[in-house]
């Protein structure tokens, strides 16, 4: 399932309930998403692209793949989407599961429209940021890959703030060299300072769904 930027607020809604499904869809078309509909989590995980930034909002209680096995199967695959739960059962267990895994919330039907904006929403935002963070991971990424292997293994020294005798002891080298490093690292990633390089590493991270 590939994820592709795209114009709009894409809500995905998935419910084995078909008049459910039609009806929350034609609700959040009025007002002024992008509604997909599936009838099921395998209808879902079947389409080939995911537009973004989304939210998928899912039935728990669903024959075949629940609510809940489907968030599990995206996490699995690398694939974080905002989630809310709905469900016209009390499903207490799994819906802790499926805060633990990351929901938005947990709702039961028949719940208030408002308050499903309002996780709509605040799941789009989240959608945005992920993206960015993602996006801004990739490129520092791809710009600490331009170093050279020991000038990789200096800049992983000064992110965990070791000093320059530390640096010395952990590579190998003489204090001249470990001052060429630090100098050449600074220089290369274009930072001023070390606590840009600490930012730095930190953009490095996966960032958290």
């Amino acid at each position: 399932m590939d994820s592709t930027p795209a114009e709009g607020k894409h809500v995905y809604v998935v419910d084995d309930d078909k008049s459910v499904l039609y009806n929350l869809a034609h609700l959040l078309e009025q007002y002024g998403y992008d509604a997909h509909q599936f009838d099921s989590a395998k209808a879902f995980l079947d389409q080939s692209i995911l537009f973004r930034p989304a939210v998928l909002v899912v039935d728990m209680l669903m024959p075949g793949m629940t609510g809940v096995e489907l968030q599990a199967l995206l996490i699995q695959k690398g694939v974080h989407v905002p989630t809310v739960f709905i469900s016209g059962e009390s499903a207490v267990s799994q819906g802790i599961t499926a805060m633990k895994q990351g929901a938005l919330d947990f709702l039961t039907k028949p719940f208030q429209v408002k308050r499903l904006i309002e996780l709509i929403e605040a799941g789009l935002a989240r959608d945005v940021q992920m993206s960015q963070a993602k996006a801004l991971q990739q490129l520092r990424r791809q710009q600490l890959r331009q170093l050279k292997p020991r000038e990789q293994e200096a800049f992983f020294c000064l992110a965990k703030g070791y000093s320059y005798a530390e640096t010395m002891m952990a590579m190998q080298i003489s204090l001249p060299t470990a001052k060429q490093y630090r100098t050449s690292v600074m220089r290369q990633l274009k930072l001023n300072s070390l606590s840009e390089l600490i930012d730095f590493h930190s953009e490095l991270a996966e960032p958290k769904a």
